[in-house]
């Protein structure tokens, strides 16, 4: 009965009219400790009934192809949740209860699918990179101008004198302990004409308009151009940024620091040092000067709250190393080496309410909670405080075979690969009729409710109100509410 619940061949036959979605990517399965990986394809199909089933192969481990039925799904945003607990079919193993988490937006989709009582997990995903920065770990390098692909220094840069520029940009073997490649970037600054230029890495373009250290025409910039090198564009907004670095002074200065600058803004142009008051930025780091120190790794916060006023999108990401803080400053020989960047997007939830008031037993580490309600659950009546400046929180809610409401609450990172859902199990006691204000007791109190919602529309409860169960509320109800009363 338990597979039968969840499986209507009409939904079915009528879902082959409507149009699938489909995602290609890789399935990582981990089953008793061992983990296996392979290409696999999901297909979505919206079934008749305002669900879907969605259809899984899973070659590894013998697991055979997957069907989930009706399937309920959430959007927000452009962020579509599809959350669900089934009996599935599967080829070596029976009907095993399957959870799954899936979320899609732009034509990809992450996933979590549980099978609790085999241990397995199973992780889905078509993002990849999609939403951090090219080559941020610094891997692949341009042999043409030997800066690494998407970041640049002088070798790249325009202006007159951009070719008597001596800081440096060079490859390094120097990384730190469990660094996911073999090299790091490495910026040094040098003496030119009695002038410190400092060390300079930006995924912007860098340009040498001066001779004069402090001049803005000596600048690190967007160079206003969509789709190029000197653009990194932006689908969700981060949170954090995070940086493996290690900053060697070439003579110790106390007061020296390195810097580290991390801007969102609209894509139209922008540059630092600043020659005026830019207002197409979005949010920025908190922090950034930088110690001398080993290799670390540093998370930065994302600020996108000062930057309010400015009303500008974030569609781009601008971000710069260099040796100091200050152009023309710091010391010949300080050195600033770079790794492992990455942009976090976070999601979770601090607080689940109903009707205003935090949930009996709430706690972020617990995901599954169960109420008692009277009539329909109204998911307006569900709310949550989520973190994550691209968060989406979404709701879903389907009624079981017996009656009951699985009801969703799930929060889901701008990037999709961090999600949370928070069950609700919400039953409803047996209807008792005549309990018109569903205080648990007939009496005179429940007629004069009756009669008021039929001349004034009060709010009732109108299962209890339906005393000849005919699927109105009028006039015949109140007669037999009030011919109970007499008879009893």
């Amino acid at each position: 009965m338990k597979k039968a619940i969840f499986t209507f061949c009409m939904a079915m036959m009528a879902a082959m009219t409507l149009s699938a979605e489909s995602y290609t990517g890789t399935i990582l399965v981990t089953m008793g400790g061992f983990s296996r990986t392979a290409d696999v394809t999901v297909t979505v199909t919206p079934a008749a009934n305002g669900l879907y089933e969605l259809d899984l192969e899973v070659p590894v481990f013998n697991f055979g192809t997957m069907k989930m039925y009706d399937v309920p799904a959430a959007t927000v945003d452009g962020v579509t949740v599809y959350s669900a607990e089934r009996y599935v079919s599967t080829a070596n193993y029976g009907d095993l209860r399957t959870v799954l988490m899936a979320r899609t937006v732009d034509g990809m989709m992450a996933a979590d699918v549980t099978l609790p009582d085999r241990n397995v997990t199973m992780w889905f995903n078509t993002v990849g990179d999609h939403f951090q920065l090219p080559n941020s770990n610094l891997e692949a390098w341009t042999a043409s101008n030997g800066e690494p692909n998407r970041w640049h220094g002088f070798k790249t840069a325009t202006g007159t004198w951009a070719w008597a520029s001596p800081a440096e940009l060079a490859q390094s073997d120097d990384i730190h302990e469990g660094a996911s490649g073999e090299y790091s970037a490495v910026i040094t600054a040098r003496s030119a004409f009695g002038t410190i230029a400092n060390g300079t890495m930006t995924s912007g373009r860098l340009n040498a308009g001066s001779t004069s250290a402090t001049n803005t025409n000596n600048n690190a910039s967007t160079a206003e151009s969509y789709g190029n090198d000197f653009y990194m564009p932006l689908y969700a907004k981060p949170d954090q940024f995070k940086v493996w670095l290690k900053y060697q002074q070439g003579t110790p200065v106390d007061t020296n620091r390195a810097n580290v600058s991390v801007k969102t803004f609209d894509g139209s142009y922008y540059q630092e040092p600043t020659d005026k008051n830019y207002t197409n930025l979005s949010g920025s780091i908190v922090g950034g000067q930088i110690a001398p120190c080993d290799w670390t790794e540093f998370t930065f916060p994302m600020d996108y709250d000062s930057y309010a006023a400015n009303n500008a999108e974030s569609k781009g990401i601008f971000i710069t190393f260099s040796t100091n803080k200050n152009p023309g400053k710091g010391m010949a020989g300080d050195m600033l080496y770079i790794d492992d960047m990455q942009l976090v997007y976070l999601a979770s939830m601090t607080d689940l309410r109903y009707q205003g008031t935090t949930i009996q037993g709430w706690d972020p580490a617990v995901t599954t909670y169960s109420m008692e309600l009277a009539g329909t659950p109204d998911l307006n009546d569900f709310t949550a405080t989520i973190e994550g400046a691209s968060a989406v929180l979404t709701k879903s809610m389907e009624q079981n075979a017996d009656g009951s409401y699985r009801i969703a609450v799930s929060v889901v990172s701008g990037d999709l690969q961090t999600a949370s859902c928070y069950i609700i199990n919400v039953t409803v006691p047996a209807a008792k009729l005549g309990d018109i204000d569903g205080n648990g007791m007939v009496n005179i109190t429940d007629v004069m409710a009756l009669i008021n919602y039929l001349i004034n529309g009060n709010a009732i409860n109108e299962q209890n109100a339906d005393m000849n169960n005919d699927g109105k509320i009028n006039i015949t109800d109140t007669t037999m509410l009030i011919s109970s009363l007499l008879n009893n």
